[in-house]
Formats: C-alpha cells, sequence, structure tokens
C-alpha cells in the first residue's frame, strides 16, 4: 500500500487491543460508503501513472488534536473502503482521511446518546456561503512523494436536541 503513518501515529495505532481494533475497522468499513458519496480526490504524486508514496503526518481534528487508537483505525478503515469502492485500492486520499476523521467523530458521538445532525460536511474550500452551523474543523497533513501537502474539512452541524 501507498499509504503510510508517520511515527507517532502509528504507535498509537499500536497500542490498539486486537478485539478494539475489528470494532474499529467496522465503524470505518462502514463510513466508506458516505466517502463514495462524496468522492474525494485521489492524491496524485510526481508520477500519475502510479500510486503516490504517501506518509500521513497528523490527522487532527481542531481543538481536539490527534486521533486515539479506535478513531485511527475507524479512519484507516474507511479510508481503505473508500480507495477500494475507487477501484483503486493501492491509492491515497488525504482528503478523504480528513472528511473520515470527521466522520468517525460523528460515529462515535452517536455511541454516547443522541448524535449532533450533519448539516453538510466536504472540503473546507466548498462550503456552501448560507449553511450556518456549528464548525468542526480537521486536516490531514502528509508528505505526497517528497512534497508536504495538507486536506482541511468541515463539518456544520446542529446540536443533538434533548429527548430526540
Amino acid at each position: 500500500m501507498a499509504l503510510r503513518l508517520a511515527s507517532g501515529l502509528q504507535e498509537t495505532l499500536e497500542t490498539l487491543d486486537p478485539d478494539l481494533r475489528g470494532a474499529a475497522n467496522a465503524i470505518g468499513m462502514n463510513l466508506g460508503g458516505q466517502l463514495t458519496r462524496l468522492r474525494p480526490a485521489l492524491s496524485l504524486g510526481a508520477d500519475t501513472t502510479v500510486p503516490a508514496d504517501v506518509e500521513v503526518l497528523s490527522l487532527a481534528l481542531l481543538p481536539e488534536g490527534e486521533p486515539d487508537a479506535i478513531s485511527l483505525a475507524a479512519c484507516l478503515a474507511a479510508h481503505q473502503a473508500y480507495v477500494n469502492a475507487r477501484g483503486a485500492p493501492d491509492s491515497a486520499s488525504l482528503g478523504a482521511l480528513a472528511i473520515a476523521r470527521l466522520l468517525v467523530w460523528a460515529q462515535r458521538a452517536a455511541l454516547l446518546g443522541t448524535p449532533p445532525e450533519i448539516i453538510w460536511i466536504g472540503p473546507t474550500q466548498r462550503r456552501p456561503a448560507d449553511a450556518e452551523g456549528i464548525e468542526i474543523h480537521t486536516s490531514c497533513v502528509a508528505v505526497v512523494d517528497d512534497t508536504r501537502r495538507a486536506a482541511k474539512a468541515l463539518a456544520l452541524v446542529r446540536p443533538a436536541r434533548r429527548g430526540a
């Protein structure tokens, strides 16, 4: 696979209990369909005829920071489901990883109770001018074929209603 994690993220992932990893992978694979509908771009490297070499340096949700092991495993599984659905299993998509981080955050919120309603989700630069809601930001920073790149995503959410 052309996608790998920087040492700090890899160490986080390695702390995950195998049983919890299976659950995280299931969460991520279920989110792959949402990524497929949003269709973020695949990351292109210097030679567009071969998959880019991608090292993910950061996958931060602001202001929360880097993902814990469960969130990271779920994001990677969602990403893999997405690139498989695109017919490019050896590819990477920084945008898909950034959006996956938001989707995993929302999924985990749902496990704790009534989740916030996502009004809109996608790349930051495509935010609809008239959409309102609480902004949740995320970014994926990576080195793609020796060039540092970043993808930013945004979710506009409405807080969960009590008693709903």
